[in-house]
């Protein structure tokens, strides 16, 4: 054999070599990728094309086609789906950093309703969020306050309602006249006061809202009764939103 060809044949041995290794488990180690799953199995496991991957049921509970996700794969060659990646939507089941009122807010001599300046946040399209807003809020007799939602003109859901009867006036906060009920988001409701409109009462307020285009989440307040001296929302009430879906 000329020198030339045995150059020629140790390169050949060389690119096998290497081939071999890149297909290989064994010889390359363990690996991850990012890849799209192209079926769900009864099983417990995902494909990613010719990869079927064992999902790890703690960080990807609910696999869907079309999902884009991490795989990793020791040396043995097993592989398992480790989980969804990010994306520019909300993860699921992180509740969004909480609002809350660093100070009291006021509102005198008004009826009219607007957004809370704290309470409000933005919510993804084509997504379903637990919301919760945790009140303190309070008005004189003739101003009781009054709440509604302001949510996408899309957004798909009710609220429920628990808090001080519109009957509960100069009352104490113990033994006290309450509502709870179901509504639509733009329902108006009324909430009581104790014996002075400064001492506070607590509301929660909470249901889903799923949307369409996405848009502004927002306790929206006022007076149910005009009145010179204010209605307050105050110190300490905050909301949280948490994607579901």
């Amino acid at each position: 054999m000329s020198e030339a060809t045995s150059r020629q044949v140790a390169a050949a041995i060389r690119g096998a070599a290497v081939s071999a290794g890149q297909t290989a488990p064994s010889v390359r180690g363990a690996d991850w990728r990012i890849g799209v799953v192209t079926a769900v199995g009864t099983d417990g496991t995902v494909d990613v094309g010719d990869v079927r991957a064992r999902r790890i049921d703690g960080s990807y509970p609910q696999p869907l086609v079309g999902d884009q996700i991490m795989l990793t794969q020791n040396s043995a060659g097993n592989w398992l789906a480790l989980g969804l990646t990010a994306s520019a939507a909300r993860a699921l089941g992180a509740p969004m950093p909480p609002r809350y009122k660093a100070a009291h807010t006021d509102r005198a001599s008004t009826t009219t309703l607007a957004d809370d300046p704290d309470l409000t946040m933005a919510l993804d399209a084509g997504s379903t969020y637990l919301i919760e807003f945790h009140l303190f809020v309070g008005g004189p007799t003739a101003g009781l306050i009054k709440t509604a939602w302001t949510v996408p003109g899309d957004a798909i859901g009710l609220k429920g309602v628990q808090g001080p009867a519109s009957t509960a006036t100069d009352s104490g906060a113990d033994d006290i006249n309450m509502r709870a009920g179901s509504h639509g988001y733009g329902t108006a409701v009324v909430y009581g006061r104790r014996n002075v409109f400064s001492n506070l009462v607590y509301a929660v307020e909470t249901g889903t809202v799923s949307t369409v285009t996405g848009g502004t989440c927002a306790l929206s307040w006022a007076q149910n009764a005009s009145n010179a001296t204010a209605a307050r929302v105050g110190l300490g009430s905050w909301m949280r939103a948490t994607r579901i879906m």
